[in-house]
């Protein structure tokens, strides 16, 4: 819009009631004022208008059926008070500030009266609503041939099937305009394409933007520890399944663990044997993955009953430990818990108490749980005592032979106290791993994966 109302009258600046609204005399209906006996102008009513002219724009906070309330035509006070209770002359002058409404009061004693009588939708409110409804449409449009022009080019890949729904789906706004530039961002970027296909929940990872309420979650959790709790979920637009982990206590050291959590699940969750991190809070509250087929702990019967099964978990493990062991970065909370099954392969999940490169590394109490470092029964002696962060990838190691132990002899490892499986190609494995020096134990998954090779 190029021109705009103006007030009728004229201004009254000594007499500004409300921050940011100037007073203005309201005329006669030809425009004139009535004069006293000294021709100065009578004036019995005025409007509080903003100075500058600012075009119309609703104010944030107001919900629907208030902004109609307000707009929709002439108000009287008593239902101003009605509809918004104790804040309506700040609604009413936030409005009025807004260039939405022309406040209306009497003149009384060289005074304005307040509160206002009411007040009027401003004569520029409806154009600029015309206005602003002629863009949306055109920006509708534009989603939509922007939306069906990427539908078409997703269609190539099977895995792009959730974000071809909801480009489809017709539903303008923000939303759409992220899966937008999430498909477009996918296109330019040939080693996306095809992801999903051994990854069925890559298009959770490809919609990311941190956003919780992106998520339903379920009542119940799947699973609580010393940090957080995990529940089952999905993500509400594109229907695929995922885990949501979420912190139980919001103090600085449990915020700081999963932060680190989640630093690692981005860092090494390209590699098949470990838990990606598909989405995360900013602040590393909360975070997404996918949604395992359960733990060692809830497999434990069959990796007892077969030997090739368990000796895959541990090379798993062993491989899924081999790149953050090279950059200095060390577990150190390796159980059968936070060992997962995730669509038929095994995955290292739960980094919370890793210890990061040296250099890096934090405040040491924050990484402690019960009577140590680590969970009991799995941690490496070191952990429990002396420096845990200056433990090596030692002691992770140690942390796979307890839980070998704990998957073969159906025990709970205590601390310090051996636990060995019963006579078998095992029982020597586990000897190695977790003798109580560091040093006599394998140094490295290349030690310890060369202590498998006879097993079968």
């Amino acid at each position: 819009m190029t021109a705009r109302s103006r007030p009728r009258g004229f201004a009254m600046r000594h007499l500004s009631v409300y921050p940011g609204l100037t007073t203005y005399a309201v005329p006669l209906p030809d425009g004139d004022y009535s004069t006293d006996r000294h021709g100065n102008p009578k004036i019995a009513r005025v409007t509080l208008e903003p100075e500058g002219f600012p075009a119309p724009h609703r104010p944030d906070g107001l919900t629907d059926s208030q902004w109609a309330f307000a707009t929709n035509g002439p108000r009287r006070w008593q239902s101003a008070v009605t509809t918004f209770g104790d804040r309506a002359e700040e609604i009413a002058a936030e409005l009025a500030r807004n260039g939405c409404i022309v406040l209306e009061c009497d003149f009384r004693d060289a005074r304005v009266v307040l509160p206002p009588r009411g007040w009027a939708p401003h004569p520029d409110l409806h154009a600029a609503q015309q206005e602003r409804t002629s863009q949306r449409a055109a920006q509708r449009a534009a989603q939509d041939n922007e939306a069906r022009r990427l539908s078409a080019e997703l269609a190539r890949d099977p895995a792009a099937r959730p974000l071809q729904a909801i480009l489809r789906a017709q539903r303008h706004g923000a939303y759409r305009d992220h899966v937008i530039e999430a498909a477009r961002v996918l296109l330019a970027d040939e080693t996306m394409t095809g992801m999903g296909e051994v990854e069925p929940w890559a298009p959770v990872q490809w919609l990311k933007r941190g956003t919780k309420s992106d998520y339903e979650k379920d009542q119940e959790p799947l699973a609580e520890g010393g940090q957080g709790a995990v529940f089952g979920g999905v993500h509400k637009h594109a229907r695929i399944p995922v885990a949501l982990k979420q912190l139980r206590y919001g103090d600085e050291g449990s915020v700081h663990r999963m932060g680190r959590e989640i630093s690692i699940g981005h860092l090494y969750g390209q590699h098949p044997n470990v838990m990606p991190v598909l989405d995360s809070d900013p602040d590393g509250r909360w975070f997404v993955m996918p949604l395992a087929n359960g733990s060692a702990a809830s497999h434990a019967e069959r990796l007892r009953r077969e030997t090739g099964a368990l000796r895959d978990l541990v090379t798993a493990v062993c491989e899924g430990l081999r790149r953050p062991h090279a950059d200095d970065r060390m577990h150190r909370d390796i159980k059968p818990a936070n060992v997962l099954l995730l669509n038929g392969t095994w995955v290292v999940a739960d980094w919370g108490l890793g210890r990061q490169p040296r250099g890096e590394t934090s405040v040491p109490h924050r990484t402690r749980t019960g009577t140590g470092f680590g969970s009991e029964g799995f941690a490496a002696p070191e952990l429990a005592s002396g420096n845990p962060h200056h433990v090596a990838s030692s002691a992770d190691i140690y942390s796979i032979g307890r839980l070998i132990a704990a998957i073969l002899t159906g025990e709970r490892p205590e601390q310090n106290v051996s636990l060995l499986p019963a006579n078998g190609p095992w029982r020597a494995v586990v000897e190695e791993a977790t003798r109580h020096k560091p040093t006599d134990r394998p140094q490295d998954v290349d030690e310890l994966l060369r202590l498998l090779k006879d097993i079968s």
